[in-house]
């Protein structure tokens, strides 16, 4: 019983620890979804492209989101007509330049490390966006009607 007890107490830890940082990320997220149309994001971040890809991962960089906060804007940027690429994107680029991470970056390293890293963390999200927009819509094959075996359902 001690043992269970323990399990809940450090995850209501954890919890107690991540919930700003997750209340940031739904805070940004209902900022995203009032001040930026939905008709703006469809036509920049909407399209399978190159260029999608490209802007999603320069909005990601500079802002101050976790990796916990990143998924509420990321999704509502989805919500919003961004392509799976440009979501992907930005879910790569946000976290990986944060605040937190560019400071322990500078003081455990050096400042050139503290340039290279937001410069890294575009490739990789360009990379991964672009990435992504090479898989296939629906991965998974439509069964017909003619390859389904008689009687199911």
């Amino acid at each position: 019983m001690e043992f269970i007890i323990g399990v809940l107490l450090e995850c209501w830890d954890i919890l107690i620890e991540s919930a700003p940082y997750v209340l940031f990320g739904f805070f940004a997220a209902g900022i995203l979804k009032a001040y930026l149309p939905e008709k703006a994001v469809a036509r920049h971040l909407g399209k399978n492209n190159t260029s999608s890809v490209l802007k999603a991962s320069l909005f990601g960089i500079p802002l101050p989101l976790c990796s916990c906060g990143v998924i509420p804007a990321a999704i509502e940027l989805r919500k919003q007509g961004a392509s799976k690429g440009a979501s992907s994107a930005f879910l790569v680029s946000v976290p990986e330049t944060g605040v937190d991470s560019v400071a322990i970056t500078w003081a455990l390293l050096d400042p050139v490390m503290t340039i290279v890293r937001p410069v890294a963390s575009f490739f990789t999200a360009t990379l991964t966006g672009l990435a992504i927009n090479r898989l296939p819509e629906d991965p998974s094959p439509a069964i017909t009607e003619e390859a389904k075996a008689p009687g199911c359902g």
